[in-house]
This record gives structure tokens, C-alpha cells and sequence, in this order.
């Protein structure tokens, strides 16, 4: 039986390094438990470089500790999925139907397969030199090509842009609208969330019963509705909803390696904005609160001095800051105290 699965799992190894048509990947992936099919050094040319009757979907990524991409890790799952509900729709593939036209002797490819792969830096390091990447993770989309040419696919590929939202879901829209395939979205059941969640839910109902004094204390404190106040009045005057229904990417990054974390113009702006200008008007809220609060009910006139200068020293350097990114945004806009762009 051992043997048996060996040749099986040696079969299987073979025709994803050669494979080179529909037919063979669509085996190997029939075949093969995770849908996510390896890419590497040792397979990229035979699966990328032309011709191809079929769609790929690379990501390009790295789950090495050392390189430590947080976004890496996050994507990866979340493609799994994507991969995953392509193969629940079409088990069997899709039949390459083809189309003459009349008085024209060029067929028309209908429909063709997508099929799903995950290359690792540590066993990719000669194709991620080929595509000259100064970042990670990158999704690329590889369309059915006829072109003979050995690195064709170096120019044929469309990369996926990063937003922030649902990245399985953002994902397999941008797979649909590439390969113009319809998909549909097989999320499983995450037993391990399911139990957390009850296990949390149980101690919250035990907690609130045991402590509801407590909690009807902190309900009608003045304090703590303030702070739920401030936090969602920053969190929606800085844009956080514009964020979720735009889908704004999280930052800007350059083929060149920069990167750039205020978007140009009044009338868009990238995830990490939301997160700089919350902190800031947050930082700002705390100082005026001590400075018109806590301040005057200071006993000693020494203390309360240099506790007020610290803090409208504090408040000037960090309201010019402000100044400073709605001149970064809008070119126009005059009003400077310290320049610091």
C-alpha cells in the first residue's frame, strides 16, 4: 500500500513540474489535496513560459520567519479558498469549447480553466529575480497565451492591487473579472472560531451575570461613554467607513521600492491615513482635556505652569503636523506653523 501511495505521490510530483497542458493540470489538481499547486525554480517554465490553454493565478509570497511578511501569511489562507471554491464549481474542469466564425479561420476560446499556485521565495529565489520584486506578497494573473516565446509571461502578467476589506472575497472578484469566469465562494466552517466563540460568549453571559453591578456602573458612567464617544467620532471623521465601502488600498507601493502613505487630493486616501490622522486627533482631544481640565484644578502654580507649556508646546508641534499633511494632500493649502513636509 505504502508503495503504491509513493508512485501515486511521485506521479502526481511529475506532471506538476511538466506540466504543460489543461489536461495535465487538471489531473494533478483532481489528484492533489490542497488546490494551491507548489511553484518553483524547478517548474516555473514549464507551467508559465508559452504557449498556455489555461489561466494562472501566482502568488508570490514567503512564510519564513526571518523575512516575517505579516501580509504573507494572511494572504495565503484566504487564496487557499479562492482556489478551493474554483475546483468545488468545476470538479471536472471546464470544456475548452471553441468557436469558428464564419468566413474566418481564427478560433475563439470561450471558456478556459484557472488554476491556482503558491511560489515560495526560499524555492523561487530565480523567478522572483525574474519579475524584480522589491516587495512581497505579489498576486500576479497569467492569461492563455500562444506566444512561443520563452519569457513571454514576464510581460503578459496583470498583478493584483492590495485593498483593504475581505482579501478572499476582494480577491475573487479581481479572479473573476480577469479571466471573466464566474465563481462561487466556499467559505468552510472554522470548528476552532466556532468553539472560541462559545467558550467567549459563555464567559461573557457568566461575567455580566456575576458583576452586573459593576457593569451597570460602567453602563451609565459619563467616563465611559466619553471614550466610546471620542473613539468612534475619530474613527469616522477620519474616514474609516470611506475606507470600508471604497475599498482603499492599505498604502502605495512603487516598482522602485517607495512607498507612499498619504494619498495626492482631497477625495481619496489610503488605510494607514485613517490610522496616522485617528492618533493624531486623538493625542490632540487628550491634551486639550488635561489642558482645560486637569490643569486648573493643580494646586501648585510651579507644576501647573510647565504642565501647561509642556502641553501647548505638545498641542502646537502636533497641530502643525496636521497642517503639515493637508499641505502634503492638497498643494493649495497655505496655512503652515512648522513645516515638516
Amino acid at each position: 500500500m505504502r508503495s503504491v501511495s509513493l508512485l501515486l505521490l511521485t506521479f502526481i510530483c511529475t506532471i506538476v513540474q511538466c506540466a504543460l497542458t489543461n489536461e495535465q493540470l487538471l489531473k494533478t489538481v483532481q489528484n492533489s489535496k490542497h488546490k494551491l499547486l507548489t511553484l518553483n525554480d524547478e517548474n516555473y517554465e514549464s507551467i508559465l513560459k508559452g504557449p498556455r490553454d489555461y489561466h494562472v493565478v501566482a502568488l508570490l509570497t514567503s512564510q519564513s520567519p526571518q523575512i516575517n511578511c505579516v501580509l504573507c501569511h494572511q494572504i495565503t489562507p484566504e487564496l487557499e479558498i479562492v482556489a478551493d471554491s474554483w475546483v468545488k464549481d468545476h470538479p471536472k474542469g471546464i470544456k475548452i469549447e471553441q468557436e469558428e466564425e464564419e468566413g474566418e479561420s481564427n478560433k475563439k476560446i470561450v471558456a478556459k480553466n484557472i488554476y491556482f499556485f503558491k511560489s515560495e521565495f526560499a524555492e523561487s529565489k530565480k523567478l522572483f529575480s525574474l519579475f524584480e520584486l522589491n516587495t512581497i506578497p505579489k498576486i500576479f494573473h497569467f492569461k492563455p497565451t500562444k506566444a512561443p516565446g520563452p519569457k513571454n509571461f514576464l510581460h503578459e502578467k496583470q498583478e493584483y492591487q492590495f485593498f483593504q476589506g475581505d482579501h478572499k472575497s476582494l480577491m475573487l472578484n479581481w479572479v473573476q473579472d480577469v479571466t471573466g469566469q464566474k465563481i462561487n465562494l466556499y467559505v468552510p466552517i472554522d470548528n476552532t472560531k466556532l468553539i472560541i466563540h462559545a467558550i467567549i460568549g459563555f464567559v461573557s453571559v457568566f461575567l455580566l451575570k456575576r458583576y452586573r453591578t459593576y457593569v451597570g456602573k460602567a453602563l451609565t458612567s459619563k467616563l465611559s461613554w466619553c471614550i466610546v464617544s471620542l473613539i468612534t467620532v475619530l474613527l469616522f471623521t477620519t474616514g474609516y467607513m470611506f475606507n470600508q465601502i471604497r475599498g482603499s488600498p492599505y498604502v502605495l507601493e512603487h516598482a522602485d521600492g517607495k512607498t507612499d502613505y498619504f494619498a495626492p487630493g482631497q477625495q481619496t486616501q489610503f488605510g494607514i491615513e485613517t490610522q496616522i490622522m485617528s492618533f493624531l486627533y486623538g493625542i490632540l482631544s487628550i491634551l486639550v482635556i488635561i489642558l482645560i481640565k486637569r490643569a486648573p484644578e493643580i494646586k501648585n502654580d510651579s507644576i501647573s505652569l510647565i504642565l501647561v507649556s509642556v502641553v501647548s508646546l505638545l498641542i502646537f508641534v502636533l497641530f502643525s503636523l496636521v497642517l503639515s499633511i493637508f499641505g502634503l494632500k492638497g498643494m493649495g493649502f497655505p496655512y503652515r506653523f512648522i513645516r515638516f513636509f
